[in-house]
């Protein structure tokens, strides 16, 4: 069943190509509620022409990949390859991106013979759509890891990114696996949640165990200049940013804040320990990769990252009037995978403010499903680009 989230107007000189046969056995009349109509042999072939018009079940499949459940989202759109619905070239695309999302190549490819056969043109390549589904912009190997994302203010101990980290720590088979953490856009974290990551972290990196983590310089020192000397509060965090500084390899300031650690809580603070040698190359080169990709975005667009949740989404305040510095306003979505039902309409909200003030914007690099998700919401169509 479709749901019809957002009616569409009927826009002025367009029509919509239907063929309609009477039966002449039951007209329109007063009172009646509805009229019986025949299709013409050839009503298969029906087409709107409205720019940005979405399926049935373009519309369900979006609608169940914002809650989450891509599984019945594939089922959608699975279903529609056996309807009309086949000639519509962006029902195809969005399969495509999920089964990169769900890393099924053995599916990818079975539905790339049929796109052959359905259009007589080439299906996209396994490696463009894998690359596109990652949190990493620079992956084209579809077992690159999705991005592990700490965000905002940490209050919740049962986050999962927490809990996956703690469990790591805890591993006695082996070498822990690889982290790519993100904490560019970490804000705080309450008491618990600071030691539970701080003592994750050391534990894993005593163990040898390899994270690359995104926005540690520039995180490090906006959460330590929260942090007063003799001031006894935030102790979790006080932690936190002590074993960031680890990671960092950064020995001064981690002296200078250890000897305020002492000052503020009377107590030993921990000491400075080695990173190992692959330790220390992944963090030059995570350093060089960020300096070169992410500052290169940072200076004519916007970039989103990981799933977009709710009304107040961080992703939000950098559409604000007040933080938009360009126009136009260049989206770069390439690093998003997921975006919820809610924060989709917040954001299609905040695209029409800012065109409201004579503002153009531009979203690049969404996956086929993103875009069909945020159409729904009311993103118009035409506000989409590939890069």
């Amino acid at each position: 069943m479709a749901f019809k989230i957002f009616p569409k107007s009927q826009k002025p000189g367009s029509a919509t190509k239907l063929e309609l046969v009477d039966d002449n056995t039951r007209g329109t009349r007063a009172g009646d509620t509805e009229t019986s109509l025949n299709w013409a042999p050839h009503a298969s072939r029906i087409e709107v022409e409205e720019e940005g018009g979405l399926s049935p079940s373009l519309e369900n499949a979006a609608l169940m990949f914002a809650h989450g459940n891509e599984s019945a989202a594939k089922a959608a759109l699975a279903h529609a390859l056996d309807t009309s619905e086949r000639s519509q070239q962006m029902v195809w695309m969005c399969l495509f991106d999920l089964h990169a999302r769900g890393n099924d190549r053995t599916a990818f490819e079975e539905l790339a013979l049929r796109f052959v056969v359905q259009f007589e043109r080439s299906a996209p390549a396994w490696d463009e759509m894998a690359g596109a589904s990652s949190s990493d912009p620079t992956a084209s190997n579809a077992r690159v890891k999705p991005k592990s994302l700490l965000r905002g203010e940490l209050t919740d101990p049962q986050a999962p990114v927490i809990v996956a980290l703690v469990e790591a720590s805890k591993r006695k088979d082996g070498l822990p696996p690889r982290f790519d953490l993100d904490i560019a856009d970490l804000d705080g974290a309450s008491d618990v949640c600071g030691l539970l990551l701080a003592g994750s972290l050391a534990s894993l990196r005593r163990k040898g165990a390899v994270i690359s983590i995104r926005g540690l310089d520039a995180t490090t020192r906006r959460l330590s200049a929260m942090l007063q000397a003799g001031d006894a509060t935030h102790k979790g965090l006080w932690y936190l940013v002590l074993e960031l500084l680890q990671w960092s390899a950064q020995s001064q300031m981690f002296e200078d804040r250890a000897v305020d650690f002492a000052v503020t809580f009377g107590i030993s603070p921990p000491s400075m320990e080695p990173l190992t040698a692959v330790q220390r190359s992944v963090l030059t080169a995570r350093a060089a990769d960020v300096t070169a990709t992410d500052e290169a975005l940072a200076h004519d667009r916007i970039v989103w990252i990981g799933e977009l949740k709710g009304p107040a989404d961080h992703c939000l305040k950098t559409l604000s009037l007040e933080a938009v510095t360009t126009n136009p306003v260049i989206v770069d979505m390439r690093r998003v995978l997921r975006v919820d039902f809610v924060c989709g309409g917040a954001i299609a909200n905040s695209f029409t403010r800012l065109m409201a003030q004579a503002i153009d914007v531009r979203v690049v690099s969404a996956t086929p499903i993103i875009q069909t998700l945020l159409q729904l919401t009311g993103t118009p169509a035409g506000l989409f680009a590939k890069a």
